[in-house]
């Protein structure tokens, strides 16, 4: 998804939990429940696909490539090997 974002192309994707974190329905990808809502979407204009495409492009590029998963990914084992509290001396 995130590739076929990058490089400008349209999604039509079914709906699963946590979609919208990644990419917003109806600005950044169409969704489709069935084969009416898919053949809804591919009668879109071009200028309608277009904008969307570019959208999903925008959102893929600003928060979804490798360097920013990379720095997640980070912050997540740093997070996991933190000590969850320090012990404190006393005198």
């Amino acid at each position: 998804m995130f590739e076929a974002a990058a490089c400008g192309a349209a999604i039509i994707s079914d709906y699963w939990t946590g979609l919208e974190q990644f990419f917003e329905p109806g600005e950044e990808l169409l969704l489709a429940r069935d084969a009416q809502d898919t053949i809804a979407a591919l009668d879109r204009s071009p200028e309608s696909l277009a904008r969307i495409a570019s959208s999903a492009r925008e959102r893929a590029l600003a928060e979804h490539t490798a360097s920013h998963r990379a720095v997640e990914f980070e912050k997540l084992m740093d997070a996991a090997f933190r000590p969850q509290c320090e012990l404190v001396e006393t005198a």
